[in-house]
């Protein structure tokens, strides 16, 4: 790659790059920044047309050696979700993956596995050899046939499921959509007296978004607020499953849902199986373990506590019936124990004699309970994990 000085950022690195191939930066690609609590930890390339994936998918081992040449290289990841054209991803982390595409044999194989499972004969019991004994066979479970669908087609149809299932689950309306892809673009910025604004082009006062509207997509780990820059404003980014979330939006296309100004502000639900809705489910996890672990503690307290009021129970009643005591809340003296005669007199039962002479020696203490905590826990909603087998449509972070 020429260029009259070398790139001082990898923006202007990749940009360049992207720019030599044909590509106009602006309307066919953007280059953002992925951030991870305010703090930025990566480039990466956001395709904004056709074209651009085309020519991505096409160039992009051209891309990475343009880019090796440069201090900044990036990798192009290419997966296949269920199309015959792959969906690229370019970025300067993560992993290089490169997935192979789907081979005309193998989808003619998954085509001809329903006719091989209709044309396959069921096994029929041998004929008994006397009418008066007769035997039915126990029936045998047949193997699956030959061309059962389990290959590269079959795998793609059961991500292309996963993935609507992930895009339906987002509940996102159209004003809810706009904004994670105006944030994508960071044309989504606070202004230094903290207003919120809209701004598709640097030059313009931009539009004024309702805070409120930003808070569930914020709170459900899509949005990011980064720190100030230089001129005090800061900017909101998309996260790892803003970006997953965006970018299955847009390839499933579901139906926006109907929302007025109150229902937008209700909280949504993460990304499924994405990193927000793991870190809550393992935070439930943990929750339920340090729950149940005190729960545990908490009822062997009270057996250790019921123990103790029934021997202390038993001990008062032998010390009430040697002294005549018919006061009940009267308390057995510490160290008290029978004489021989008394022991004789009352007919004390032996454990009960030994239990006191134990006692005297060494007094058990009441046991304590461990205090219930009053205030519960925030409640989390329980969120599905991906089905075995599916791979999270990682396009940005493994690139």
């Amino acid at each position: 790659m020429s260029a009259s000085t070398p790139p001082r950022t990898p923006t202007v690195a990749i940009a360049r790059v992207l720019r030599s191939l044909g590509l106009t930066q602006g309307s066919d690609f953007r280059v953002t920044g992925d951030y991870s609590n305010g703090e930025r930890t990566g480039t990466y390339v956001l395709v904004l047309s056709g074209k651009a994936r085309d020519l991505i998918a096409a160039q992009a081992d051209e891309i990475e050696r343009l880019s090796a040449e440069t201090p900044y290289p990036f990798r192009v990841s290419l997966r296949y979700l269920g199309g015959p054209s792959p969906m690229p991803s370019v970025a300067n982390y993560g992993s290089r993956v490169r997935d192979t595409p789907p081979t005309p044999e193998a989808e003619a194989e998954v085509e001809a596995a329903p006719a091989v499972a209709q044309s396959a004969p069921e096994p029929a019991p041998e004929p008994a050899p006397e009418p008066a004994a007769v035997v039915v066979p126990k029936a045998e479970p047949t193997p699956p046939p030959a061309g059962t669908p389990t290959g590269q087609r079959f795998q793609a149809a059961r991500t292309r499921a996963w993935t609507n299932q992930q895009a339906r689950a987002l509940n996102w309306s159209t004003r809810q959509a706009d904004l994670v892809t105006a944030a994508a673009a960071g044309q989504l910025v606070y202004d230094s007296d903290g207003t919120l604004v809209h701004r598709p082009v640097p030059a313009w006062n931009g539009r004024t978004v309702r805070e409120g509207r930003i808070h569930p997509l914020l709170n459900a780990g899509l949005l990011v607020v980064t720190g100030p820059e230089a001129d005090g404003r800061k900017r909101v980014r998309t996260t790892y499953d803003g970006r997953e979330a965006l970018l299955v939006w847009r390839l499933c296309r579901p139906t926006p849902a109907e929302k007025d100004q109150a229902q937008e502000r209700e909280p949504l639900t993460p990304l499924l199986g994405g990193q927000e809705s793991t870190r809550r489910s393992r935070e439930m996890a943990e929750d339920t373990r340090r729950r149940e672990a005190e729960r545990t503690a908490l009822y062997a307290a009270l057996d250790e506590l019921h123990a103790w009021e029934a021997r202390e129970e038993r001990l008062r009643d032998a010390w009430a019936t040697v002294n005549r005591i018919l006061n009940p809340t009267s308390k057995r003296p510490t160290g008290w124990v029978p004489t021989d005669d008394e022991i004789a007199e009352h007919r004390i039962a032996p454990d009960i004699v030994a239990e006191l002479r134990a006692d005297a020696g060494h007094p058990i203490l009441k046991p304590t309970v461990p205090a219930i905590r009053t205030v519960p826990p925030r409640a989390l909603p329980p969120l599905p994990a991906a089905p075995p087998g599916i791979q999270q449509l990682d396009l940005f972070a493994n690139a």
